[in-house]
């Protein structure tokens, strides 16, 4: 694994990963909390099937700098993701996106607009369209007042660390990762909602070719709201169903026939 820096729009400084070698370019963008050393199995699975992979740490997460679960704006995450699709493709080269939960509602929000180096193709996995979190009433009620005058207030995001995946040496390994983090702050919570209102209502417009795979069995993220949006997607789209599954499809016990399976529909995109 290649370690790699940049800088978003504002100066923050970016952590990426990079696996394989030069050619066809793609872009892994993780959940919340995440960073690019839970992606080594896959970035390693499809550097072997000829991708040269980066995976970008948005900030706030991994190595990369900012605040834990906090974003002042969600175009800075945004930001985030131009700036890591800038060094995934390198001189303008295509580049395909591959993202999970939150990081595939950055990416939708951020593929509103045009991007360079050009997006040929997305795939998501139990992005973040509609949460199955538990939030206590009580927080709900009061993140609006909260997001104005206390924005930078972590709060605990109230995961139940056992439904991200039926692989539990790998649960285990996420709840002693000294780079995972299990709080949010009442702007982050404010600046989530309003993303997915306006991907929602972008959905008709997107053009790209479009996978989009759940896990029925996700407690994290609303695996129909995935579905939901595949159907109104404006480009073509293919709904893939995992059923049973949690909600980390690539760390299921399946992960290699679930990383395989999209590899062969990137492929398809590639040659399209």
């Amino acid at each position: 694994m290649e370690i790699l820096h940049t800088n978003s729009a504002d100066g923050t400084r970016l952590r990426l990963a990079r696996w394989g070698k030069p050619g066809r370019n793609l872009l892994i963008v993780p959940g919340l909390a995440e960073h690019a050393g839970r992606y080594v199995y896959m970035g390693e699975k499809l550097a072997a099937a000829g991708w040269q992979v980066t995976c970008v740490e948005l900030r706030g997460h991994g190595e990369s700098e900012g605040r834990r679960g906090h974003v002042r704006s969600w175009m800075k995450y945004v930001e985030d993701f131009q700036a890591a699709a800038a060094v995934a493709g390198g001189d303008l080269n295509p580049v395909v996106v591959v993202a999970h939960s939150m990081g595939g509602l950055v990416a939708l929000d951020a593929l509103r607009a045009p991007v360079h180096p050009p997006i040929r193709a997305l795939a998501l996995c139990n992005p973040l369209l509609r949460s199955k979190v538990q939030v206590p009433g009580w927080k709900r009620a009061a993140s609006g007042l909260l997001s104005r005058f206390l924005p930078f207030l972590p709060i605990d995001n109230e995961l139940d660390t056992a439904g991200l995946t039926r692989n539990t040496a790998l649960v285990r390994a996420y709840e002693d990762d000294p780079l995972v983090f299990g709080t949010v702050t009442p702007r982050w919570f404010t600046e989530h909602h309003a993303a997915i209102e306006r991907v929602l209502a972008y959905a008709p417009t997107y053009h790209m070719p479009l996978r989009m795979m759940v896990g029925t069995d996700d407690i994290v993220c609303d695996h129909k709201a995935g579905l939901d949006f595949a159907g109104r997607w404006g480009g073509p789209a293919e709904p893939v169903v995992y059923d049973g599954y949690y909600h980390e499809l690539f760390n299921e016990p399946e992960r290699d026939a679930v990383i395989g399976d999209m590899a062969r529909w990137l492929d398809e995109q590639e040659l399209s």
